[in-house]
């Protein structure tokens, strides 16, 4: 009899040890396969990303693109020179004459002989033909303005790689005076600062074997009319020279297919990337940790029958020898030796499992993480 029932105990402890056998496979399966789903998700996270910095980049790499090259270059330059006549002075010793570079003082000057000059020129010969016009104007600076045509319509023609031209303009102080003061008492103004502005408008057109230059140059000279302040009642001229450069351009057009089909590629692998990263973000979260009670009731679901919950530690009148057991199929085999129940007493986060046998303590206890307490 005592054979049959050790038999019995020995084939139960067998099959409890197998049940819990396979949950630890099962859990250790799982964990293997959740360092499979991170693994991937590490992976397409990766790709998600060199995928969209590929992307960015083909994007910034131009499809077509103009390669500009300089078949010829040209210049326009328009100076001014002037003499000044003086009345009798002290100040200069009575001189007649004066250039730039000394200081004009208005009651002083009878009258100014400007001179306009302008070239064109180019590296490659051309049919040059420049037409131009000098216009003037008399101005009080934000009060009111009057249009003198100085040179009337005129053109020169050229062939080669210059064209040039100049002309000559007579401006009388007393004269200017006069015409400023007129048009003060005709609209009620007055001011201490006038302008005389000289503005040719010159159009030149150049063809060369090349190509074509078709431009608008305006040179422009202020006589600044200063009366009184520290500086005395003077003529200040500015713009004494001006000048302007350009090309006559060859334009290529290059188109780059090899950047369409990087933008593909990346298209593609964005794609692919972004469907393996979900996919893979979906199989992590189904492959979750269970949470540990759930754990602690699969491990003891093969013994549940052998078990009993205890609210606490039972009280000992006598002292008792604890034998601590390696796993819990252990101690469910010594308890069916012993026809003894497991007592199960569930802590904060530790389990604890023993049978009682006289003064013996047969246990085997472990914490919620996984770890024997």
């Amino acid at each position: 009899m005592v054979v049959k029932m050790m038999k019995k105990f020995r084939h139960a402890g067998v099959s409890s040890a197998q049940s819990t056998s396979g949950l630890v496979m099962e859990r250790a399966k799982k964990f293997w396969v959740k360092i499979k789903f991170i693994a991937l998700l590490v992976v397409f996270a990766g790709l998600s990303l060199a995928s969209l910095a590929g992307i960015y980049s083909a994007h910034s790499t131009p499809v077509e693109e103009e390669k500009i090259t300089a078949l010829a270059t040209y210049r326009h330059l328009g100076r001014y020179d002037y003499v000044a006549e003086l009345k009798p002075n002290e100040i200069y010793d009575n001189r007649l004459t004066m250039g730039p570079g000394e200081n004009l003082y208005i009651k002083i000057v009878d009258n100014l002989s400007i001179t306009f000059s302008y070239g064109f020129s180019c590296d490659s010969p051309a049919a040059i033909v420049a037409e131009y016009v000098v216009d003037m104007y008399v101005e009080s600076p934000g009060k009111w303005v009057k249009r003198l045509t100085a040179v009337p319509e005129n053109s020169v023609s050229s062939w080669g790689n210059e064209a040039e031209f100049s002309t000559e303009l007579f401006v009388s102080v007393p004269w200017f005076e006069g015409l400023k003061g007129t048009i003060d008492t005709e609209t009620g103004t007055s001011a201490s600062s006038y302008n005389l502005r000289v503005k040719p408008s010159i159009h030149t057109r150049a063809e060369t074997n090349v190509g074509t230059v078709d431009e608008s140059f305006t040179p422009e000279l202020v006589m600044n009319f200063t009366y009184g302040g520290a500086e005395g009642s003077q003529i200040v001229p500015s713009g004494l020279e001006s000048n302007s450069s350009g090309t006559i351009p060859k334009v290529e057009k290059i188109y780059h297919p090899e950047v369409l089909t990087q933008r593909r590629a990346f298209y593609m692998l964005s794609a692919v990337a972004l469907a393996g990263l979900i996919c893979s973000l979906w199989l992590f979260l189904r492959a979750r940790p269970e949470k540990p009670e759930k754990v602690v009731e699969e491990m003891i679901a093969p013994f549940k029958e052998a078990m009993v919950e205890v609210a606490e530690e039972p009280a000992y009148k006598e002292q008792r020898a604890t034998v601590r057991m390696k796993s819990l199929e252990d101690l469910v085999y010594i308890a069916e030796g012993l026809a003894k129940p497991v007592l199960h007493l569930r802590e904060e986060r530790v389990h604890t499992f023993y049978v009682l046998d006289g003064p013996v303590r047969y246990e085997y206890s472990f914490k919620l993480s996984g770890t024997k307490a």
